[in-house]
């Protein structure tokens, strides 16, 4: 610090800005907009058919992983 005082001045002082320079407005939001009529039973449907196709993918993987261990602990 060449040539400045060690001492810590502060923050420049705070000016408020003048009064009415923003404009004053009120944003009024619309109507909320209806929602589609929904299928439950096409939902439900769909969801049971992921739910049959995550648990035969996860019993084909895990069957894989076992007959390779399987294979792996014959040929050692």
């Amino acid at each position: 610090m060449s040539g400045e005082s060690a001492d810590y001045q502060g923050p420049p002082a705070n000016v408020p800005p003048p009064p009415g320079w923003r404009v004053e407005s009120v944003a009024l939001p619309g109507e909320p907009r209806r929602m589609p009529p929904q299928d439950h039973r096409a939902i439900d449907a769909a969801e049971q058919r992921a739910r049959l196709f995550t648990h035969w993918t996860a019993l084909v993987a895990v069957t894989l992983m076992f007959t390779v261990v399987i294979i792996g602990v014959v040929r050692s």
